[in-house]
Order: structure tokens, then C-alpha cells, then sequence
């Protein structure tokens, strides 16, 4: 660490900003050095890679007001910075010669672009199909090996599963009303196509298939569903963000008309930019995980501004409904998140079609707070 070149920049050209930090109360995070060639390793960059302790669990700000996660193996860029990236931590140090908390070693700077091979999307590239998805929440979007090994070994799977697919494009017809019938239709094209299943190939496991299966009939359709959801829902949805954008001229006044103004406005801006990555998903099933990790950073911040909660590990169901559904539509209406009720029905046709034994109590709430938060934004009037 000592001939580290991020540490001895710091400390020979920047020694005023390392003296007045407070002892052992900041990490730094020192990328690997052959990734800092052509690299300006300048005060902005000192500051950016310079992290104290959010208020939230995992989550650390740095001298540049901008937010990341960590976890035991990464560090996911958050609130602030320009694009969604995640660092792999190479080893964890503390050092009592230096006033920082721990020294965090991570695969590559934060800011620094990545070659294209090497950027934040992965490629399907099943049969002659394409799609470009983001995995930011690093949630097993990486499934390609998985379907090309069972559609390889299952010829007849891949044929029907191809052909149920273009019959879908070309012949099915999306009703106003009635979208949980395309989560139904997704459903039987994945268990139609799991019956020609080679009894003699050496099953992958079943469940994570389907999943997979389902993920990957989604992405395809995408397209075809959510050109007519837009077209469907457009009057709506555009009365929707003209609300929005009235609450957001003063989110601080709506927290204090619902009685939240010790929700504190940073915490809103970070449940808002996990919200907004629902936008970069093509299926609902990443897009509900993503309602997950925002109801349990909404737990944190609830308990973390309630003195009677500080010392218990609250969950989603021990929170009132009208205090989430209220953080949540501050928090939607500051990210500006776009066509919110295709999203919510996208999320829907999913869970309404999941088996009583798949459904997550759970994950139908969140889903349920996400959606009365939506039907508040119908319904609030401009003062």
C-alpha cells in the first residue's frame, strides 16, 4: 500500500485535505495500478475514490456528495455518479500508520470508462436472437451459458420455444385491461417448451431453467408488449408526470404535508435512483428484485430516523403502508421515473400468474405499496 500511487499523490500533493480528515473514520478505495495508466490522478479523483459512512446499511458517501454500495465481494456505484458500474474488491486492509478506517483495494477506478467488452451489459445470443441488458444488481442475469447448453442439448425445446415466439409477435393481440393474460401466455410457451425436454439429457435444474426461460421470453417480447402498454396508457401516464413534476418543485413541503419531514432528502434521492433502474430492464422479474432492495433500504431509513426502532431489525410488514406508499411517491416523483403504470402492469403480469407455492408474501406487498403509490399519483390534486 505504501507505494500505492493514489497514496503517495494524496499524501506528498494533497496533505492539507489528508491532515484535516477525522482519524479512522473514512475508507479509501485504491484501484489496481496498471489500471491507472493515462489516468489524472488529481484532487477530483482523490476525492471521488474518499468515503465516510452513509445512513443507510452498506452505503458510504464520498467528498464529492456521490453514493456507492458494498457488499462482501463489490462496490456498486449509486446516487450520483454518471453511469452504473461495479468494482470488484481485490482485498480489504486496515493500517494504524495511516488515519483512514480501512483501505479498500477494487479491480478499477470508479470513474474511468471500461472497454466495451468489459462495460456493465451482457449479450444473449441464443439462436438468432440479441439482447442488450444491463446487470447493475449483478442478480444471475448471466443465464446465456445456462439456456445454450439446454437448447443445444434439446433440439425440439429450441424449435417450439423459437416458433411459439414469432406466433406470439405476429398473432397475439394485447387488450387494454387484460395484460395479466400476457404473463399467462408467457407462462405456457416456457412450460410447453420445458414437456420436449430430453428425458436422457442430464437435467439442469429445472427450476432455475424456467427461470431463466421465463427472463428470457420476456426480454424477447419486450418490444411487441411495451410498444402497446405506452400506446394504451399514454393519456394516463401523462397526467401522471405532470403530478410528478408539481411535487417536485418542493418534495420537502410534501414529506412535511404527510409527516415525514424527518425523512431527510438525501435518503429520498437514493431510494429514487434504485427506483429508476427499473427502467433498464426488460423483464419484471429483475424490475421486482429491484422493489426488494428498495423496501429494505426503506426499512433502514424508517428505523434509522425512529429512535424506538434504531435497535430492532424492522421489516417491510412492521412499517405503515401510508408512510411507505409516501416515501416511495416522493422518491418516484424526484427521479422523474417514466411510464409508471406499463411498469407497474408489467410487474403484474408476472405476479398474478406466479403458482400459490412461487408467490413471495413478501415480494407481492412490495409490489402492492409500489402500485397504491402509482394510484396516489392518479389521484393527488394541485394545490
Amino acid at each position: 500500500m505504501n507505494n500505492h500511487p493514489v497514496i503517495n499523490i494524496f499524501l506528498n500533493k494533497y496533505q492539507g485535505l489528508y491532515k484535516n480528515l477525522p482519524n479512522k473514520t473514512h475508507i479509501i478505495l485504491l484501484p489496481e495500478s496498471q489500471t491507472l495508466l493515462n489516468v489524472n490522478i488529481n484532487l477530483e479523483f482523490i476525492k471521488r475514490h474518499l468515503f465516510y459512512k452513509g445512513p443507510s446499511k452498506d452505503i458510504y458517501i464520498n467528498l464529492l456528495d456521490e453514493c456507492i454500495e458494498i457488499d462482501s465481494k463489490n462496490i456498486y456505484t449509486s446516487y450520483g455518479f454518471e453511469e452504473n458500474k461495479i468494482c470488484e474488491i481485490i482485498k480489504i486492509e486496515t493500517n494504524a500508520n495511516y488515519k483512514f478506517f480501512k483501505v479498500i483495494f477494487i479491480n478499477v477506478p470508479l470513474n474511468v470508462q471500461d472497454n466495451e467488452e468489459n462495460n456493465f451489459f451482457s449479450y444473449y445470443d441464443i439462436g438468432e436472437n440479441k439482447e442488450r441488458v444491463n446487470h447493475f444488481y449483478n442478480d444471475s442475469n448471466n443465464y446465456k451459458n445456462d439456456l445454450n447448453i439446454f437448447f443445444n442439448t434439446n433440439i425440439k425445446c429450441k424449435e417450439f420455444f423459437y416458433s411459439q415466439l414469432n406466433e406470439f409477435k405476429h398473432t397475439y393481440i394485447i387488450v387494454k385491461g387484460y395484460e395479466n393474460f400476457i404473463g399467462k401466455k408467457i407462462l405456457n410457451i416456457v412450460d410447453d417448451t420445458l414437456t420436449y425436454q430430453n428425458n436422457t439429457n442430464q437435467k439442469l435444474n429445472d427450476k432455475d431453467i424456467k427461470i431463466s426461460l421465463i427472463k428470457f421470453t420476456y426480454a424477447s417480447l419486450y418490444k411487441h408488449i411495451w410498444k402497446n402498454l405506452l400506446k394504451n396508457y399514454e393519456n394516463i401516464e401523462y397526467k401522471i408526470q405532470h403530478k410528478m413534476a408539481y411535487l417536485r418543485k418542493d418534495i420537502s413541503a410534501f414529506l412535511k404535508k404527510v409527516q415525514l419531514e424527518n425523512i431527510s432528502f438525501f435518503h429520498i434521492k437514493v431510494i429514487s435512483f434504485h427506483i429508476k433502474q427499473i427502467e433498464k430492464y426488460r423483464d419484471p422479474i429483475n424490475k421486482i428484485h429491484i422493489l426488494d432492495k428498495i423496501s429494505k433500504i426503506i426499512c433502514e431509513v424508517v428505523s434509522a430516523e425512529n429512535n424506538n426502532l434504531k435497535e430492532q431489525n424492522i421489516a417491510i410488514y412492521d412499517i405503515n403502508s401510508d408512510t411507505l406508499i409516501s416515501v416511495l411517491v416522493a422518491a418516484i416523483s424526484f427521479g422523474e421515473i417514466q411510464n409508471l403504470i406499463s411498469h407497474s402492469l408489467h410487474l403484474h403480469m408476472y405476479i398474478d400468474n406466479l403458482s400459490t407455492s412461487e408467490k413471495i408474501d413478501k415480494l407481492s406487498y412490495i409490489f402492492t405499496i409500489f402500485h397504491s403509490a402509482i394510484m396516489y399519483l392518479c389521484d393527488v390534486k394541485n394545490i
